[in-house]
């Protein structure tokens, strides 16, 4: 009688132990999600900062956005794979964003030769922007897809995968 209740006490706690690992896993995940997803905001608020720069220049938030835009540019390198593309795209942003602050900044009185050059190399940044929010997007997205339903089809789900991709 003794060993049945003692097999009963250790099974309950192996099924208590089990859920304990699949919620922590859970949490693990979500907890990464919001971690890359604040990434992504950032990335997205510092873009509509950008563009809008002299409205956020006097509202005194563009230096604020700015900095946390770099800070998570370079979270990124550690919260995805490096073979994601997400930091190196995050990194190609970032400079393109100092040229295009850079560029606003300069004097209004060169000759025009630099002032052409200087347009070009504006409008080459800005379109690197715009053209690079929705791939950005694309390289995020499967590090920001959250389906699961329920808990059964999250067992299911983390578990059917192989381990090497569980981060993701």
């Amino acid at each position: 009688m003794i060993a049945i209740v003692t097999n009963f006490i250790g099974f309950a706690a192996l099924v208590v132990a089990l859920f304990a690992l699949i919620i922590n896993e859970e949490k693990f995940r979500l907890d990464l999600y919001n971690r890359r997803f604040d990434i992504y905001f950032r990335t997205v608020a510092f873009y509509w900062a950008l563009m809008k720069s002299e409205e956020s220049k006097a509202a005194g938030t563009f230096e604020k956005l700015r900095s946390d835009f770099i800070i998570a540019s370079r979270e990124a390198k550690f919260l995805f794979a490096p073979d994601s593309g997400v930091y190196d795209l995050l990194m190609r942003l970032n400079k393109a964003s100092f040229e295009i602050t850079g560029l606003r900044d300069l004097p209004k009185d060169l000759p025009p030769e630099d002032k052409n050059e200087n347009f070009k190399r504006f409008h080459e940044a800005m379109m690197l922007w715009n053209s690079n929010i929705e791939q950005l997007e694309d390289l995020m997205s499967p590090y920001l897809n959250y389906h699961y339903t329920s808990a059964f089809s999250a067992l299911i789900g983390r578990w059917s995968r192989p381990v090497f991709n569980r981060g993701k």
